[in-house]
């Protein structure tokens, strides 16, 4: 049976931060884009990830990008940042996925679509902040851990869902007592990240439809990315149930954004 105690002994099982990561990222919290492509030059297995990453279709290059003095360049800070988490969680990743129809090559490009857009967000609102960045790349960790968690109980989530018509995140709830989102923060925790970040995080799960603008466009990001084809195939969308902004103007700036031209 899936208990709390089980989500705290995986997540507490989870490696920290490999040293290239850790050096990476103190580097890019100096601002320095140099220092911190020369350090990823010395794994080799970072470098092809960045590029995996970077030369993904939704980037928009016409030539493979393959330089990491470029690759940084053409990330920027912000960007940067959070493909180095996500290289930690390709480190992480299960090499075959059990549960949910998902693979390495549909992960990387959830990845990148988040990086992507999020970025695009960032750029138009003019506000950086170092805690929506850590709330988002959080998300692509809790996919992972409910993976691993409901793994070992497969044959009950399957007959639950099929028997009770229930989704996988209110299975969770069921056994739990938490959400995906509670999965999130508690990942958030565990890993040293602000509270600022934790209670954003705590943000995207609330029920009320007012919200700053900025949590209204991670939860419009989150949910135009998880009901996608892919992802409603996979399962993994049934992971989700977060209440949308009703505000017209709030949606349609978000649509004009994700889907302006570079």
């Amino acid at each position: 049976m899936l208990t709390d105690s089980a989500i705290e002994s995986y997540v507490n099982s989870i490696p920290p931060l490999p040293k290239i990561v850790r050096e990476c990222s103190e580097l890019l919290g100096k601002g320095d884009l140099v220092a911190a492509a020369n350090k990823a030059s010395e794994d080799r297995a970072l470098i092809q990830y960045l590029q995996n990453i970077v030369n993904k279709p939704i980037f928009g290059f016409r030539s493979n990008v393959k330089d990491p003095n470029q690759i940084f360049g053409i990330l920027g800070l912000s960007k940067a940042k959070q493909i180095l988490h996500g290289y930690y969680l390709l480190l992480i990743l299960p090499k075959q996925w059990k549960v949910f129809d998902f693979n390495s090559s549909l992960f990387q490009e959830f990845q990148a679509r988040l990086i992507h857009y999020w970025g695009k967000i960032i750029d138009n609102l003019e506000k950086e902040s170092e805690e929506l960045n850590q709330a988002i790349s959080i998300i692509p960790a809790s996919l992972i851990v409910c993976e691993m968690l409901f793994r070992d109980i497969k044959d009950t989530i399957m007959l639950l869902k099929e028997k009770k018509d229930l989704s996988y995140e209110e299975i969770l709830y069921k056994m739990t007592g938490k959400r995906f989102l509670d999965i999130a923060s508690f990942i958030a925790q565990k890993w040293d990240f602000s509270q600022n970040t934790i209670n954003l995080i705590k943000e995207i799960d609330k029920k009320d439809e007012d919200c700053s603008l900025d949590i209204c466009f991670l939860k419009l990001l989150l949910v135009y990315e998880m009901s996608r084809p892919m992802m409603i195939k996979s399962g993994l969308s049934d992971l989700f149930d977060i209440t949308l902004p009703k505000d017209e103007y709030v949606v349609e700036k978000f649509y004009k954004i994700i889907q302006s031209e570079e």
